[in-house]
């Protein structure tokens, strides 16, 4: 659905790529997460999916076709992204705002249909936000502006869906809930590429993970395969062991208390 083949992304003025040869599949029917410490290129990924950052070499297919020759209106109904950082430019009403997310279907001059009301309903019920669909977007907490955000993206009832730190913010049950959404929806045939840090977590869930180091992968394949205590500390730069989640047997990353230093004992 969404290929990335030797990608590479570098920033005006910077040393070093942000982005340096990624090949990555995300697949219909499958939930593929992206990993990696601070500043290893995941963000930079999706930016280079949204064309809002330049892919120097390499090439981002839609179901084989080049990002670049996709219209605005052609990838937005491809492809729905909740980016890591967003803020409401004015204070809008939560159901209309995530009724925005049907703009991409109705144009200039369509008016909203039963079927997108009924879009729009589900939305905001899967994200469990239909409490707050009266609220004003200025007057929501961190968590709740999280999932209104995650609402507007399945809104648009793309066969794609994209999210970078989703659950920023949330609460262990919300957290719990939207990994078991993402879950879900790859189920039903979407293709799933998630951008996070909750490593367990990801580790639960995720059919592929490629975990990322210096804009490079540095390892990719089940979470067997990535959850190495030697792999993951020479990428984190911290020491770790791995454990077994007692739920499911999924391995568990369990980051180690470094020794203190004489110094340190005599505080």
């Amino acid at each position: 659905m969404i290929g990335f083949s030797g990608v590479v992304v570098r920033y005006a003025g910077a040393a070093t790529n942000a982005v340096d040869g990624v090949n990555l599949e995300v697949p219909r029917g499958r939930l593929t997460a992206l990993a990696g410490p601070n500043g290893s290129g995941k963000s930079s990924i999706v930016r280079a999916l949204l064309r809002r950052a330049d892919v120097v070499s390499g090439s981002i297919t839609i179901n084989g076709r080049n990002v670049k020759a996709h219209t605005l209106a052609e990838l937005s109904t491809s492809v729905a992204v909740v980016p890591q950082r967003e803020d409401a430019t004015f204070p809008v009403q939560v159901r209309d705002y995530v009724a925005l997310g049907r703009y991409p279907h109705l144009g200039l001059w369509r008016t909203a249909s039963d079927a997108d009301h009924l879009a729009v309903d589900e939305a905001l019920s899967q994200a469990d936000v239909v409490s707050l669909a009266g609220r004003d977007t200025d007057a929501l907490s961190g968590g709740e502006w999280q999932r209104v955000r995650i609402a507007r993206a399945l809104a648009q009832k793309t066969p794609a869906l994209v999210l970078d730190e989703p659950t920023t913010f949330l609460d262990v049950a919300h957290e719990m809930a939207i990994f078991e959404l993402l879950y879900s929806l790859a189920r039903s045939g979407l293709a799933v590429l998630l951008v996070s840090h909750q490593l367990n977590l990801v580790a639960r869930f995720a059919d592929h993970i490629v975990l990322l180091d210096k804009g490079q992968v540095a390892t990719s394949g089940t979470a067997t395969d990535v959850m190495r205590a030697d792999k993951l500390e020479s990428i984190y730069g911290w020491p770790v062991v791995i454990s077994r989640d007692p739920a499911i047997g999924a391995p568990a990353l369990v980051p180690l208390r470094r020794p203190l230093t004489l110094r340190q004992t005599e505080v």
